[in-house]
This record gives structure tokens, sequence and C-alpha cells, in this order.
């Protein structure tokens, strides 16, 4: 199954089929100025908003860890730490994240330079997902070129669980990429968080 990515921004984006119809909704609320976290929605198209929800990330501040709302591992809500959800193994400075599949199988998403992340079976190494930019070949996006993730057929793995993991992992590598960015080039505000002219 292909999943396109309209716009491929992880906060707010459409997954869409290769026929065109959306199968994924993600919303990012902004935060607030007085503590209010950012809030991520991952919704689905269903027949009821009681079953349209995948997940609610809320992206806490001040070195405070995000936290998942789901009910995709169990059909149970669930309240857990990002970290305890997408958790490292080995090397400190690793970019794999780990968890544990509601087929009781471990998965690993790492990035991949060049393409993006991809997600495998731990015991075998076998490829399930793949974050990567393709020239698409048919359907409704045909001639374009597009970012998609890529989702093997066949898959144990609930796909509702792919697409929650991905959102994480990506969302937190764009933030990360966007304040070396800003340090790079200096755009740190002074001390009190206001800009003082001379």
């Amino acid at each position: 199954m292909n999943l396109y990515l309209i716009p491929n921004d992880p906060e707010q984006t459409t997954l869409v089929s290769a026929n065109g119809v959306a199968q994924y909704r993600v919303l990012t609320s902004k935060a607030g100025a007085l503590r209010s976290p950012a809030v991520t929605r991952i919704t689905r198209p269903a027949d009821s908003a009681a079953n349209a929800g995948v997940a609610e990330v809320e992206w806490r501040r001040w070195g405070a860890h995000p936290v998942v709302r789901t009910h995709v591992f169990d059909g149970e809500a669930q309240t857990l730490e990002v970290r305890e959800l997408l958790y490292k193994l080995g090397s400190t400075f690793s970019t794999a994240r780990y968890f544990l599949g509601n087929d009781n199988e471990e998965y690993r998403w790492k990035y991949a330079k060049g393409s993006g992340y991809v997600l495998s079976l731990r015991s075998t190494g076998e490829e399930v997902a793949r974050h990567t930019a393709e020239l698409v070949k048919e359907g409704y996006f045909k001639g374009e070129r597009q970012w998609v993730l890529k989702i093997r057929p066949g898959c144990d793995l609930d796909i509702d669980i792919i697409v929650l993991t991905f959102v994480i992992l990506e969302k937190r590598r764009r933030d990360k990429l966007a304040k070396q960015s800003s340090e790079e080039h200096g755009e740190e505000p002074c001390e009190g968080g206001i800009e003082m002219s001379s």
C-alpha cells in the first residue's frame, strides 16, 4: 500500500492512497502561550467520530516527555510517553527506534540518508515500510514526484501503528533539524526572549 503525504509535512498532512482517497489526516495545533502544548491528532475516515481517532500526541514543553494517547495496540485506551513507545536499544547516538507491534513482534524504524525512515522487522530485518520520494507511475498522482509511505502488502502489523510511529519520528527529526538550523544562523533571542535594539 502506498500512502502519499499531501503535503510532505508530518504535522499537517493527509495520507492519500494511489487512487486519490484520503486514508489518514494529521493535524497539529500550535502551542499556546500559557503552557498549553502543541497536540497532533491522527484520524482516519470512519462512520462516527468515536471510531475516527487513531491517536493524539501531546508535545509537552520545557523538557517534559511527549505523551501518546491511543487504542491501536490492543483496543484499550492507553497513555504512554513517546520514549516508552519508541525506545532505543544499544548506542545512545543511534537514530534507530524500536517498538512492539500488535502482533507481539519487535520493529525498528531507522533513518536512511538519501531516502527517509525505513521500518523493518527486528528478528529478520525484512523491510515493512519506507518513507521516500518517487515519480508516481500509475494512479491519481501519475507523473508527479511525491513523498510516499510505502507499506509492504500482507504486513501483519496494523497500519495505524505504522502511521502513528512514523509521524512521531518524522516530526521529531524535522524539529531537530529546524533547531540546528536556527542555532547555526544565530536566531536565538536574547535573554528574556525579546530582541533589543541598540
